[in-house]
């Protein structure tokens, strides 16, 4: 190789190399920084972070979705407290109208889980919903822009949404419990270390995953067996909405 071209090649490599360690600089600072914010938090506040991203990432893996990792490392820069890491699910091209909904309606499940689950888990928190004003939002964004409707049918799926996150998260205590236990131990969890989590509780108590039984038209659940049988079990009203 001629020596300019050598020299070139040499200045190309050195570029590289300086914004590689640049990176890994700025990485390790802002590692830092937020190992630095975690430590100052105090055990219930850990304990509450760990039971909500718990939730977010059980509701994933109960519905067979993909879950890339979940942490309770807070990030200073956008105020957050953990994160549940996942690739965009795509809806199947041969899902009908039903079918797309319902799906939409998993996913609207999963942002409000993180909330419902220190509701349930830690009745003694004092604002269970801190922290979720972005779940509810990008809830909210799907049941109006995804699955739509007039006014009051985009009611009836909020309350279904958020009546069956209920359900599901009364549903998987155990899983969620096991799953917040192991983040406060570890800090963070690949998605394929915490469905090992998830279903070693599932098999330890011989859980089985939950189903939803409701009629095609999704208007009402009359014929949702499991959903009258929550209310009978928590002493709620006998009518869904």
């Amino acid at each position: 190789m001629p020596l300019r071209a050598r020299i070139k090649h040499l200045a190309h490599q050195f570029v590289r190399l300086r914004a590689y360690f640049r990176n890994e600089l700025e990485l390790r600072r802002e590692f830092g920084v937020r190992v630095d914010a975690f430590r100052t938090q105090s055990a219930a506040e850990i304990n509450s972070t760990a039971v909500h991203e718990a939730g977010h990432a059980v509701s994933r893996l109960a519905f067979g979705l993909e879950l890339v990792f979940v942490s309770i490392i807070p990030d200073p820069r956008d105020g957050t407290l953990g994160h549940v890491s996942c690739r965009k699910d795509a809806v199947g091209v041969d899902l009908n109208m039903v079918g797309r909904q319902a799906f939409f309606l998993q996913q609207a499940m999963g942002f409000y889980a993180g909330a419902e689950a220190v509701r349930q888990l830690i009745p003694t928190d004092p604002n269970p919903d801190a922290g979720a004003t972005n779940d509810q939002r990008r809830a909210a964004e799907l049941i109006i822009h995804e699955i739509g409707g007039n006014a009051e049918y985009v009611d009836f799926l909020f309350s279904l949404a958020r009546r069956r996150c209920a359900m599901l998260v009364a549903h998987y205590q155990p899983e969620i419990k096991a799953l917040a236990a192991a983040l406060k131990e570890n800090f963070i969890l690949s998605g394929e270390v915490a469905r090992e989590v998830f279903l070693k509780s599932l098999a330890k108590r011989s859980g089985k995953l939950m189903t939803f039984q409701t009629d095609h038209t999704f208007h009402g659940l009359i014929g949702d067996v499991a959903f009258r049988a929550f209310l009978r079990k928590m002493k709620l009203p006998g009518e869904p909405h």
